[in-house]
């Protein structure tokens, strides 16, 4: 008999995620084990490096995504070559992670330098493209109708935006004329519309006020800024709407996360970088989802040398894509590995 049914289990039932009312149930029996499931609505591990590469062999191809809700949608894209077009979301903020690689992400404000680990927040209406690219990107965005705005836990402890929070620089010239014509692609949901310029639309002179497009680096997320026992992690950032919330939760100094029932928030995380795993949990672009009101654990985080990783909190109920389906495994509970019931037939894929 596993130690865990020997030794009182607390769970934690909660509402509001973090910030509303929780009770604790004691049980004998460690429940997140389960040994296998029927249906749909169960965790998954989604291997991101795993979908094929001719998703993304067309020069205008675009962000693919693997889990979608009610306004809000989950997304992989894959650049080894600059776009020839623009593309704007009006309908939708957008948070890219950037899983691996470097290149200059041009946008109407100006250009950043990007590389592995950046969080870039691009507002709803801000057109860009991929400029140069040094190493092929591979990034994982959340497309949002939510106002996604930085909301830092604890700053500076946990992230210092004095410090470490950068804006793409300005061009400092006009657009020029292009040969033939310059599309933009305008994204509203899943519907796309093209706008065709006989001038690059993008460039800009100068920009004053406060700052569009900001930039961090997930190194720079701090793993102490929870204390010595504490259970929630630190937020990086909120919604306007109260759905959406991002937090960092690589090595924290605490205690291991409990037994949990989220009864208002899907989990979505994303594995960034190690040197150290988490739980089964080593391979950067990992992504792992646990529906909510699903009991779970999830592994140690306090481990060294370290590791990466940050949390998606979504009020929406996410589904599969097909194109996540094809990279999604039934995942356990405890240390978030591929199920060993992964395969057989009762359990559902």
């Amino acid at each position: 008999m596993p130690d865990e049914v020997l030794a009182p289990n607390i769970e934690l039932f909660s509402r509001n995620g973090f910030a509303g009312p929780n009770t604790s149930i004691v049980r004998a029996q460690y429940r997140p084990r389960f040994l296998r499931a029927r249906g749909e609505y169960v965790p998954r591990r989604f291997h991101t490096w795993d979908l094929p590469a001719e998703v993304f062999a067309e020069p205008k191809a675009l962000a693919v995504p693997i889990l979608e809700g009610d306004g809000i949608s989950l997304e992989l894209n894959r650049r080894a070559a600059a776009m020839g077009f623009a593309y704007v979301n009006v309908w939708a903020d957008e948070l890219h992670y950037i899983v691996s690689g470097r290149g200059e992400l041009d946008t109407e404000v100006g250009t950043l330098e990007v590389r592995t680990g950046d969080f870039v927040l691009i507002p709803r209406a801000v057109c860009y493209r991929w400029g140069a690219i040094a190493e092929e990107i591979n990034e994982f965005i959340v497309a949002t109708a939510s106002e996604l705005h930085l909301d830092p836990e604890g700053a500076p402890g946990t992230f210092n935006p004095d410090l470490h929070l950068d804006r793409p620089i300005p061009h400092g010239r006009p657009g020029q004329p292009v040969d033939g014509e310059y599309e933009l692609v305008v994204r509203t949901g899943d519907r796309f519309t093209s706008y065709f310029y006989d001038v690059d639309p993008i460039p800009c002179l100068d920009v004053l006020g406060a700052p569009l497009v900001v930039r961090f680096n997930i190194e720079n997320v701090q793993g102490l800024g929870v204390a010595e026992g504490g259970l929630a992690p630190a937020r990086l950032m909120s919604s306007t709407s109260g759905n959406d919330f991002v937090f960092g939760v690589g090595s924290r100094h605490s205690t291991r996360p409990p037994i949990h029932h989220n009864a208002d928030f899907d989990e979505v995380i994303c594995y960034g970088m190690g040197p150290s795993p988490w739980g089964s949990v080593d391979t950067p672009g990992t992504v792992t989802w646990t529906p909510k009101g699903l009991l779970h654990q999830g592994p140690e985080e306090n481990v060294q040398p370290g590791y990466r990783a940050w949390l998606l909190e979504t009020r929406s109920s996410l589904t599969m894509t097909p194109a996540g389906r094809d990279i999604a495994h039934l995942m356990e509970t405890d240390q978030y590995g591929v199920h060993p019931a992964e395969g057989q037939p009762a359990t559902a894929r």
